[in-house]
């Protein structure tokens, strides 16, 4: 058995790059399992990226996280490929952190770097944890629903953009079960309705003063796309929520951005880019704690997003006993079994 080249009372490093060359010294070290070079720095970008978001997200130095920081971090990852379907949106990347981060700590802790090991049960994002993930029942559902004022088109004068777009991102997470990947990657060219001009989208047809009130509002449908092929499908989104995304464009259309179709629909406040994961999971999060935040302990809410609401509208559709194969296009699901996680909490007829 060969030995660690530090000693388990070694100094703790001035810096967390100090950590990882400690880390990866050990590693080499060993007689199996040594890292080469191209993983090793596959994990030292990896650990970059944890330590700078500890700094800029939480003030926090790497031996100050706790298992809370760990998920709120897995929960943020989600690399750009995966935006526009390039790369199948799944659990593996954050698995791949979790072990490794898992690891890096383990080894600071028989160094007597840091008391425990922040990245624990509690911090995992495993699979069978994201698809069992938390769902509302009817009557939390139907206050979420209600916290989110009617759509209006053409909006207010006075309502901020933000107002008018986050509005329409709730109510395609809350009453059509987009995805965060799905969101984040409209475009707008992936609008259709007739206001649009074309199938491509033309955002200038869009300007507030050419638009009045319309009591019977055409169908917005979407098209989406994803790795896998049931999510490559058009949905024909619900009356408030065709209201509220056309509300949304008309709102945009006074905004100084680009309108061309591959242009994203829905941008963030600073950089007017396209919104980030982390960004989603904030303004669904932030909802969710507003509306039922009195009635629950803040550990209840804290990781309820985007997944937690598409999964509870998956439920109030099988609630209103929605044929399977509809939910399973609706949701781009490929099978029935995408499905039986979600069936438990079915209460029919419970639905609006």
């Amino acid at each position: 058995m060969s030995k660690s080249p530090l000693s388990p009372l070694s100094p703790v490093p001035a810096t967390a790059e100090g950590v990882f060359k400690a880390w990866a010294l050990e590693r080499a070290s060993q007689p199996k399992g040594a890292l080469s070079p191209r993983s090793l720095a596959s994990y030292h970008s990896l650990w970059v990226g944890w330590t700078e978001y500890l700094l800029s997200q939480k003030s926090l130095s790497w031996n100050e996280a706790r298992s809370p920081d760990v998920r709120a971090y897995l929960e943020a990852l989600n690399p750009r490929a995966l935006l526009r379907g390039l790369v199948n949106v799944s659990t593996v990347t954050q698995r791949r952190y979790y072990r490794v981060l898992k690891k890096i700590y383990a080894f600071a802790v028989l160094q007597e770097w840091v008391a425990d090991n922040p990245v624990d049960v509690g911090a995992s994002v495993s699979p069978t944890e994201q698809m069992d993930s938390l769902v509302f029942h009817a009557i939390d559902w139907a206050a979420l629903l209600q916290a989110v004022p009617p759509p209006q088109d053409p909006p207010p004068a006075d309502q901020p953009w933000l107002d008018v777009r986050d509005q329409a991102i709730l109510r395609l997470m809350m009453q059509s079960a987009l995805t965060v990947a799905e969101l984040a990657g409209l475009d707008i060219g992936d609008v259709q309705h007739p206001r649009l001009g074309s199938v491509h989208g033309v955002g200038e047809l869009f300007r507030a003063e050419e638009t009045t009130p319309q009591p019977d509002v055409a169908a917005v449908m979407l098209e989406l796309s994803g790795a896998r092929k049931a999510q490559a499908r058009r949905v024909t989104l619900p009356e408030e929520v065709s209201t509220a995304v056309l509300a949304w464009l008309t709102a945009r259309a006074t905004l100084p951005l680009p309108e061309a179709a591959d242009t994203p629909l829905f941008v963030s406040r600073k950089k007017a880019g396209r919104l980030t994961p982390r960004a989603l999971f904030h303004l669904a999060n932030r909802h969710v704690s507003a509306t039922l935040g009195p009635r629950y302990p803040d550990t209840v809410l804290a990781h309820a997003g985007p997944m937690t609401l598409r999964n509870s509208c998956i439920v109030r559709w099988l609630d209103a006993d929605m044929p399977e194969e509809e939910v399973l296009a609706r949701a781009g699901l490929r099978e029935s079994q995408a499905l039986l996680r979600l069936r438990k909490h079915v209460h029919a007829s419970q639905a609006d």
